[in-house]
């Protein structure tokens, strides 16, 4: 039952909120600095830029590697 109501959720979640465009952070930071960036702060960035601050909180709050939800301290320690 609950795979059926996740589905439907998904299908309109994907057709509704828009992409993450890879470099688009370089619209909020310097291209210099955007550039020097690591890709874990850069991936960030486009979140944001793509998809706005709420989206771009729990991206960071999610751990790079394992998607496993981070506490802040962590969070800070990957993205300063």
């Amino acid at each position: 039952m609950s795979s059926n109501k996740e589905s439907p959720k998904n299908t309109t979640t994907s057709k509704t909120d828009p992409q993450v465009v890879p470099g688009s952070g370089e619209k909020l930071i310097n291209k210099q600095v955007y550039s020097q960036m690591d890709n874990n702060n850069k991936k960030a960035a486009d979140v944001l830029a793509s998809k706005g601050t709420e989206a771009a909180v729990e991206y960071m709050f999610k751990h790079p590697e394992t998607g496993q939800k981070m506490d802040y301290a962590t969070m800070r320690y990957y993205y300063g």
